[in-house]
């Protein structure tokens, strides 16, 4: 998976934080727990782009996010206690740091 469909994912997240878009943190953990995130994205973002992600990489995503939903204290670990998109945002970030990190 390339950096840039990572960092074309933030920056589409961020957007839809900057415009105002919210949804919970227990709604954001339900579409990352039933592996429909993405489709949540595409309904919710109208702006949003995936096509720089193919399935096998959406699938790695999620299956990351997962792994991170079950393992990692959002609010203490990832500074995120109200947004689900800045949740996600932080997963997109964490995964960065794995893949490209020193």
């Amino acid at each position: 998976m390339h950096i840039t469909s990572l960092t074309l994912l933030a920056f589409y997240l961020n957007g839809a934080v900057d415009s105002g878009k919210r949804v919970s943190l227990d709604d954001m953990y339900a579409e990352i727990e039933a592996g429909t995130v993405f489709d949540f994205l595409k309904r919710n973002i109208e702006r949003i782009d995936l096509s720089s992600l193919n399935a096998k990489d959406k699938s790695e995503l999620i299956e990351e996010w997962q792994r991170t939903a079950n393992a990692v204290d959002a609010r203490r670990k990832l500074v995120v206690e109200h947004n689900g998109y800045c949740l996600l945002l932080a997963y997109v970030l964490n995964g960065i740091q794995h893949r490209y990190g020193e």
